[in-house]
């Protein structure tokens, strides 16, 4: 073996201790859900009707007041039908017609409730998300389930991720945020949890299942 090969099986036996000790002294696991467990969908969907440059400032504006609820969905969908120049109910339908659930992470979820306290905390507007949870029986995974349109409070404020602990009665370092979006893992540790950044579902099975609690089945 050489030595670079020496240092890489040493690299990732102490990955391997290390999530394995995290993940072990967490009671509360929180998943994000655009993203993580549902694709993402104005970020693919805006640049449809206006510049990349234009998506990300109304995704920073306009989606964003829908998601702390100072706008509805429907004035967010009047709006943006005025800018694309499409019927408000067709944008509706586009949104819809984007949700893609990853079943991978949704299999995830399920086991790691068997010996975690399960949350979801999100960044959407309502009722989509809540319509899209229903539809695909999402909510009966989670404990507790945050929305920020029904919360007036959205990731990455730190007073977000308190709301959640304190309705779970939940001691911030004994929970993990799991979430694509770097920017809402440092809100989440400026609350004082850990935080675990999402990239594929392979990579997360492999960073919660070091203990073996959410490995995939033998029949699988």
């Amino acid at each position: 073996m050489t030595a670079g090969g020496g240092y890489s099986v040493f690299a990732a036996c102490m990955r391997y201790r290390l999530h394995s000790g995290l993940v072990n002294s967490m009671k509360v696991l929180v998943f994000d859900f655009f993203g993580v467990i549902c694709s993402e969908i104005a970020p693919f969907l805006l640049p449809k009707y206006m510049s990349t440059d234009a998506a990300i400032a109304y995704k920073a504006t306009v989606v964003r007041d829908a998601d702390l609820g100072v706008i509805s969905q429907q004035q967010m969908f009047d709006d943006l039908s005025r800018i694309a120049r499409v019927p408000a109910q067709r944008l509706e339908e586009e949104f819809r017609a984007e949700v893609r659930i990853d079943p991978k992470v949704v299999g995830i979820v399920d086991r790691a409730r068997k010996k975690h306290r399960v949350a979801l905390l999100t960044n959407a507007i309502v009722p989509f998300v809540r319509e899209v949870m229903a539809q695909h029986d999402l909510e009966r995974l989670f404990e507790t389930i945050l929305v920020s349109a029904e919360e007036g409070l959205a990731k990455p404020d730190p007073a977000y991720y308190a709301r959640l602990l304190e309705r779970m009665k939940a001691a911030p370092s004994e929970a993990l945020m799991i979430d694509d979006n770097p920017e809402n893992l440092i809100g989440a540790k400026k609350a004082g949890m850990r935080a675990l950044r999402f990239q594929t579902a392979e990579q997360l099975e492999r960073d919660l299942a070091l203990n073996g609690e959410t490995a995939a089945d033998p029949a699988r």
